[in-house]
């Protein structure tokens, strides 16, 4: 999916984490929005879109994504692009209609089994009556 740069906001903050005075220094994080009416897919696809990814639409109906792995702040923003593509892509994604299958014959068979041995315990465990 090809998201145009200018539709997408981004800011810079710091980073949590090690990484010395370049940390206190920097801000390498990235953070990005992007609206979801600005995507370039069909409505079905926005409304499945909202549907899958709730945990990370906000309320101004916007994507967002956050990146602090890199170092550099141009890597966490190529980064980020990335994984709000991918993260969409895979929401989209449709799966196919499970198949049911019936229980293999052994699968019973084992179950039987057990439950004879389980029987056969509790019934070892009664009292005898005298006759």
């Amino acid at each position: 999916m090809i998201i145009d740069p200018k539709k997408v906001t981004f800011k810079a903050v710091r980073a949590q984490g090690p990484g010395g005075q370049n940390a206190n220094r920097r801000s390498t994080r990235v953070q990005l929005w992007v609206r979801i009416q600005d995507l370039p897919i069909t409505d079905a696809q926005k409304k499945m879109l909202r549907e899958k990814l709730w945990h990370h639409v906000n309320r101004d109906d916007e994507v967002w994504v956050s990146d602090e792995e890199e170092r550099l702040q141009s890597r966490n923003r190529d980064k980020a692009l990335a994984h709000l593509d991918s993260m969409i892509v895979s929401a989209l994604r449709v799966s196919p209609p499970r198949i049911p299958t019936e229980k293999p014959r052994s699968a019973e068979d084992i179950r039987i089994r057990a439950k004879k041995i389980r029987s056969a315990k509790k019934k070892s465990r009664r009292t005898i009556e005298s006759v």
